[in-house]
């Protein structure tokens, strides 16, 4: 027990502190992402994402890299809801579950719900997602994003 004790304390004294402006900013990028998507606007607003982002979903083909992956991936996300019918999607993010930070390096996972229309009736589809984020000298950008379904 007092090992363990002791480890925690170092940990806490060893960590730097996260300044207050980098949480703010990073779940600002987070829902600007949120708000692309609900907007329909990935395609003029894609300074959320890194020129090197990577996006993975469970729409073909699945993995999306570099530069325009997230609005390559909304291209995708958009030819799906075309084909099976699906209107007004709009992502809404949930209390976030966890957000590290290390350095220039932010790792977030948070519940989300993909809302639409689809046959005149409203759905709700649960899922998680994991992004990871890079400080850049223009302010953090999303570097990896991940859709999880519940």
């Amino acid at each position: 027990m007092r090992n363990l004790l002791t480890a925690i304390a170092m940990a806490v004294v060893t960590s730097a502190p996260v300044a207050a402006s980098d949480n703010t900013e990073v779940i600002a990028v987070v829902h600007r992402w949120t708000d692309a998507f609900s907007r329909r606007s990935f395609n003029t607003d894609i300074a959320p994402c890194a020129e090197d982002a990577v996006v993975i979903d469970d729409l073909s083909p699945h993995v999306w890299q570099g530069p325009g992956a997230c609005s390559d991936w909304f291209k995708a996300f958009e030819a799906w809801a075309s084909k099976a019918g699906v209107i007004n999607a709009v992502i809404t993010l949930g209390e976030i579950r966890h957000l590290d930070f290390d350095g220039g390096f932010a790792y977030l996972v948070a519940p989300v719900t993909l809302s639409y229309i689809k046959a005149g009736k409203p759905v709700n589809f649960l899922g998680m997602i994991t992004m990871t984020l890079r400080k850049r000298e223009s302010g953090w950008r999303i570097s990896g994003v991940a859709w999880a379904d519940q």
